[in-house]
């Protein structure tokens, strides 16, 4: 992963801040929040606004703060989703509602979420940098938490006639936004121009949707010690992925009647969950959906066309491919 060797001093500058921003704070409200997030995660987002803002011109430094920030919201949105799914693991080791009880963590989520907002408030940038950034940073981050909503919806009316096109919406607002969110941020701090941000946004949120498609598949096809989260948590937790719809979309009626009931029943039972996938390996649900996050990333390296050659645009080439190389 040699684009990380090549911003590590901005991701131990966005470390730092992450830290300084939780610094003295309730220990009762904010103490489980740091440890959270030092569990690791991949930092693509904060490495994204980095790197877009370096390739444009910009400085890698200037991109910290908000990339703090994005990375951030993006752990409160993944507490928030761990209840939401009574998720058992995240990042190899139990969720904070496993290991606090809800109450607790949905609270110091929405403390993190609070937070943001106020340390955004307090910084120190002048007033139109500001408002273009907190238009940015309000517009996706109401994408993401529709997305969640989409999703939500779904499994609430027992919905599984889930169409491609309405899956790619619910994951380009869910995942994609804040990759989108990160590259155009970058961008903007470096001073591009409208049509390199949005060329760069189009980059972020294809790699994006290609890394949600990419975990969905290890979900079913990866090793726990790599993966850290439970293979397999995704059929207990019914959820619509891009493998379920295309599976669906091709079984039989007596096998769309048996998965759909296993998805709905949130069971973790081995032979239910083992039924599910050789479904996926019978229709090629699994090679298909890999397939397609491999185009997106194709797609994504496209749009970088925008960008003069450097080391920077390198890098964020090879931060694509890792999105779906990756085992983890």
């Amino acid at each position: 992963m040699q684009f990380y060797d090549a911003i590590a001093p901005e991701l131990a500058m966005v470390e730092k801040e992450i830290e300084r921003m939780l610094a003295g704070e309730p220990k009762e409200i904010y103490g489980m929040l740091l440890p959270f997030i030092k569990r690791g995660g991949k930092r693509i987002r904060p490495a994204l606004a980095t790197l877009c803002c370096r390739a444009v011109g910009g400085k890698g430094e200037d991109a910290v703060f908000p990339g703090a920030l994005i990375e951030m919201f993006h752990n409160f949105t993944l507490i928030h989703d761990d209840i939401e799914d009574d998720s058992q693991f995240r990042r190899g080791e139990p969720t904070l509602h496993r290991q606090h009880g809800i109450p607790i963590a949905l609270n110091s989520g929405d403390a993190l979420y609070t937070l943001i907002w106020k340390r955004f408030a307090e910084a120190d940038m002048d007033c139109g940098r500001f408002r273009l950034l907190q238009k940015l940073f309000l517009s996706d981050f109401k994408r993401v938490v529709e997305g969640q909503g989409l999703e939500l919806d779904w499994e609430r009316g027992g919905r599984f006639d889930i169409t491609e096109k309405q899956y790619f919406d619910m994951i380009t607002r869910k995942t994609a936004a804040l990759m989108g969110l990160s590259c155009e941020t970058g961008a903007f701090l470096g001073g591009a121009d409208d049509a390199v941000r949005r060329a760069l946004r189009k980059f972020g949120e294809d790699i994006g949707i290609a890394f949600q498609i990419q975990d969905d598949v290890l979900n079913v096809t990866g090793e726990f010690e790599k993966y850290q989260k439970e293979i397999g948590g995704d059929i207990t937790e019914g959820k619509r992925t891009l493998m379920v719809v295309h599976c669906l979309d091709h079984a039989t009626p007596g096998e769309k009647k048996k998965a759909s009931a296993i998805l709905s029943s949130h069971t973790s039972r081995k032979e239910d969950l083992e039924y599910v996938m050789e479904l996926f390996r019978k229709y090629g649900s699994t090679d298909y959906a890999h397939r397609h996050a491999l185009r997106l990333v194709e797609d994504a390296k496209k749009q970088l066309i925008c960008l003069r050659d450097s080391e920077e645009k390198k890098m964020l080439v090879s931060l694509a491919d890792f999105v779906v190389k990756r085992e983890k």
